[in-house]
């Protein structure tokens, strides 16, 4: 081979070779190439999973959101709750009466006047004045239920079930909590002109003008009943 032909070979060989450099140069990730030729890091996430949630490559990963879960309400979030009953939101109205024979009983409610519900409930405290205002001596007040109350007024057999525990009574905005008071009348008895109650765990007391005369030295009082009850 002559060294004409031979230097030739040589230059074809050559350029060739830099053709092929500068195609496999072309194809490499354009990401890379322009963070060799900035000599700036660049931090890159197409190896691991994507960012859902944002235009930044660098942001914190998101996780894949997981199946909806039932989560339990708090139970101190009851919007039924109520605070109890004050005295300054109560008044007490006389709302019935009944008759049997010589025995006699009175309907008397709470009536709620304030803007929210309360509760309330028990036995009402109760004493029993004359004309000057002072209490009735040597009187007792027996608790008993309603139902024995009932059979005193419609001449059935006495009831002598103990008298349930104190229920809690929630009392809507103009709506009333009610109770009853029995008792024995005749000639010769203390005269009764008014009668006075407190709301249970209460002090403060309201005047019911009812004038009466009280027998036996004693009268009966029923728990509180929501205005639902049946008498």
């Amino acid at each position: 081979m002559t060294p004409l032909l031979s230097r030739l070979l040589s230059i074809t060989l050559a350029g060739s070779l830099a053709i092929a450099w500068s195609f496999m140069e072309g194809c490499a990730h354009p990401t890379h190439a322009s963070a060799l030729k900035s000599g700036t890091p660049v931090l890159l996430n197409e190896d691991g999973p994507r960012n859902h949630g944002g235009t930044n490559p660098n942001a914190p990963y998101t996780m894949a959101a997981g199946s909806p879960q039932l989560v339990k309400r708090s139970d101190a979030t009851g919007s039924t709750a109520s605070n109890p009953c004050e005295s300054k939101d109560l008044a007490i109205t006389e709302i019935a009466a009944a008759v049997n024979g010589n025995y006699r009983a009175v309907k008397l409610a709470f009536d709620n006047q304030g803007l929210a519900p309360c509760h309330i409930g028990g036995y009402p405290t109760i004493s029993l004045l004359d004309k000057t205002g002072t209490p009735v001596a040597n009187l007792v007040v027996d608790r008993v239920t309603t139902s024995t109350l009932s059979a005193r007024l419609s001449e059935g057999p006495v009831q002598t079930a103990a008298a349930k525990p104190d229920a809690q009574i929630t009392v809507a905005p103009k709506g009333e909590a009610w109770f009853q008071i029995g008792w024995s009348t005749g000639q010769d008895c203390p005269v009764v002109t008014r009668i006075s109650v407190s709301a249970p765990g209460s002090t403060e007391s309201f005047s019911v003008n009812h004038p009466l005369t009280v027998c036996e030295g004693r009268v009966q009082i029923t728990t509180l009943h929501s205005d639902q009850d049946p008498d």
